[in-house]
């Protein structure tokens, strides 16, 4: 008769695929591979060891788990087109045979073996022995045999793959043949996943022209409408020229700008107004990440509000300068780990769609975006509602998956000659003369002016449109967004630092935030002493100067001479008070001045050739620093640029 083992854990024998009493395969059966084994759903290592009595060397068994056993089902190498990073999706068994939650460890997390008991608590215990959580890592990826490796996509839009282009959502990637859904694609939690896109019909046939319902969502405001509708065909074609600016919908609360992106948004997944995947809330980083997750697809962020107090508007346009300036730049924010290897640096790979009551502050951050304003009354309910029962059916996304199907063949192509195309509707609209408003302008209507011509040759072809209608639809299409472009110089103007500037230094003027003082007897002026912000006491009394002296006026020559420090300190305070201060620099402001032609009178270093704004003046018998203005500059309405700027050489640098 057979000699029973002292120990049963030595007799578990190395099988290449375990299996149960039934005959089938299971990965959670006993068995030995190597120094590892697995006995009654737990793991052991086969420690050499001399025995006392006899001095033989022998095997002895020291459990790594206590009451479970886990293994590696797939390695999965995690691709959010930035880099790439491997993780483990494990699987774990009580010892009294419960199924524990299926996990994925980042490799870099794996190997000290803190995972169990964070993931599985009391039903997770490791052996405590210093050397445990080395021999476990090592035991679990033996014992997990032969591993699948899978690439999950962490991100939306274009991949070359195996040598073709496709078109990523949570659905799977949509090539030249369809949908396949072998391609995994990850978004992570929240409404980012609800980016997935339907399997493309084999013929769109006359549901492609639906998408031209938005161009009339708001009859009165056909820039709401035009831009809706570019902004979405602009954003697939990011691969073949990044999105370097954004759409800001602004209005009041009511004037249905957050319903209006969310049609947008609807062409990309299962989305409404109440399931946008980012507001003005999130931190800078979550928004980074998530618009560069985003790609080739429209994010919208949503309800740039007032901030309840001056910090809190501060917050907020930072927030707005980091995304909206990441997406123009082209460039993430770069930063680095402790040893000082480098992080990823996420940017915007998408078409931003943000919505707000009010506009983000400053010249710079507009002159990278096209804002749209909506008026209560502008979108036509009657349309909105039979978009939104489209876009609830799921035809919005349908038609962007027959889009995306059309694109992917021709992307080698058009990666090509979509940027030539962009470029020379950019150099038409220069000589036009219709977009002066800033420098990127005329990009921004060549750009959304191209993209919808893609979208209409697509139309085209599938045979929703002929080719008058396709001509009267790029005639819409242009005169819409020419008034767009056009109206973008009141924003710029309203942001612009130095029309701020002149406007705030007369608004502390009239509100008796400072004065002027006459130059030759340091009194009132003599013209007009209510402007240079003197007032009247009481009846019968005399003049007074209000607020802080800021400087003289020489009233027969035409000239302000301000004191920069205390002009600047003024006028902050004042925009401050407003919850809106001048967020650039002083020593900026005077060069920009200067660069108007506001600023009459300079010096130029004789040793470097450097312009400086402000000039020595005697004033009360004291040579000092002013910066000289022509009077007209407040006492008229429109501001005097571009004069005839008188230098004086100087031997400071």
């Amino acid at each position: 008769m057979k000699k029973t083992p002292d120990n049963p854990i030595l007799t578990v024998v190395k099988s290449a695929q375990p299996v149960n009493n039934t005959g089938e395969a299971d990965k959670w059966a006993d068995r030995r591979i190597g120094d590892y084994c697995i006995s009654h759903s737990c793991i052991f290592f086969m420690r050499k060891g001399r025995d006392n009595k006899e001095g033989k060397i022998n095997e002895i068994p020291t459990p790594l788990t206590h009451n479970f056993v886990a293994l590696i089902a797939e390695q999965i190498n995690l691709d959010d087109g930035l880099k790439q990073e491997a993780a483990f999706l494990v699987e774990g068994r009580q010892k009294n045979g419960q199924p524990l939650p299926t996990l994925t460890i980042p490799a870099t997390q794996y190997q000290a073996m803190q995972w169990p008991l964070r993931n599985y608590g009391g039903r997770g215990i490791v052996e405590a022995d210093q050397a445990t959580p080395r021999r476990l890592a090592n035991g679990i990826l033996i014992l997990s045999g032969d591993i699948p490796i899978t690439t999950v996509y962490q991100h939306t839009g274009w991949r070359h793959i195996n040598d073709q282009w496709f078109y990523l959502s949570g659905s799977g990637a949509i090539g030249a043949e369809g949908l396949n859904i072998d391609t995994r694609v990850e978004l992570g939690e929240g409404h980012m996943q609800r980016y997935v896109l339907p399997a493309p019909a084999a013929s769109p046939g006359q549901m492609a022209a639906t998408l031209f319902s938005l161009l009339y969502i708001a009859p009165e405001n056909k820039a709401v409408g035009v831009s809706l509708f570019c902004g979405v065909v602009r954003s697939v074609l990011g691969e073949c020229l990044p999105v370097d600016f954004a759409l800001f919908l602004s209005g009041q609360s009511g004037s249905q700008k957050s319903e209006c992106a969310a049609l947008a948004l609807a062409c990309f997944g299962d989305f409404n107004a109440r399931r946008f995947p980012a507001n003005f809330t999130d931190t800078e980083s979550d928004l980074e990440h998530k618009a560069h997750q985003a790609k080739d697809a429209i994010f919208v962020v949503d309800d740039l509000a007032p901030g309840s107090s001056q910090q809190e508007a501060n917050k907020m346009n930072t927030k707005c300068d980091r995304l909206f300036r990441g997406a123009g730049n082209q460039s993430g924010r770069g930063r680095r780990n402790a040893d000082m290897t480098g992080k990823a640096a996420y940017f915007p790979r998408c078409m931003i769609v943000a919505t707000g009551e009010d506009t983000p502050k400053g010249a710079s951050l507009l002159s990278r975006m096209l804002v749209i304003e909506f008026k209560r009354g502008d979108v036509a309910l009657s349309s909105l509602t039979s978009l939104q029962h489209l876009s609830q059916k799921g035809e919005l996304s349908t038609i962007m998956a027959a889009f995306t199907k059309w694109l992917a063949p021709r992307m080698p192509d058009l990666k090509k000659t979509f940027p030539n195309m962009v470029h020379s509707i950019r150099d038409k609209a220069l000589a036009g003369n219709f977009a002066t408003s800033h420098p990127r302008a005329a990009d921004i209507y060549a750009s959304l002016y191209a993209a919808a011509d893609i979208y209409i040759e697509f139309c085209h072809e599938v045979g929703a449109i002929n080719s008058i209608r396709a001509t009267e639809l790029m005639e819409t299409i242009d005169d819409a967004l020419k008034d767009a472009i056009r109206a973008q110089g009141q924003f710029q103007k309203q942001s612009d630092e130095v029309e701020r500037f002149i406007a705030l230094l007369r608004g502390c003027f009239s509100a008796g935030e400072c004065h002027v003082s006459d130059s030759m007897n340091q009194g009132p002026p003599v013209q007009h002493p209510f402007i240079w912000g003197w007032r009247t006491p009481s009846e019968g009394a005399d003049v007074a100067g209000r607020g802080q002296l800021i400087g003289c006026v020489n009233q027969i020559n035409g000239e302000l001479w301000l004191d920069p420090e205390a002009t600047f300190k003024t006028v902050q305070k004042f925009a401050s008070s407003q919850n809106d201060p001048i967020l650039i620099q002083k020593a900026t402001l005077w060069k920009r001045l200067l660069e108007r032609g506001l600023l009459t009178t300079y010096e130029v270093s004789k040793k470097s050739g450097v312009k400086r704004p402000d000039v020595k003046r005697s004033v009360t018998g004291k040579r000092v620093r002013v910066l000289i203005f022509n009077t007209n500059v407040i006492e008229n309405v429109d501001l005097i640029v571009n004069k005839d700027i008188k230098s004086e050489h100087s031997g400071d640098d």
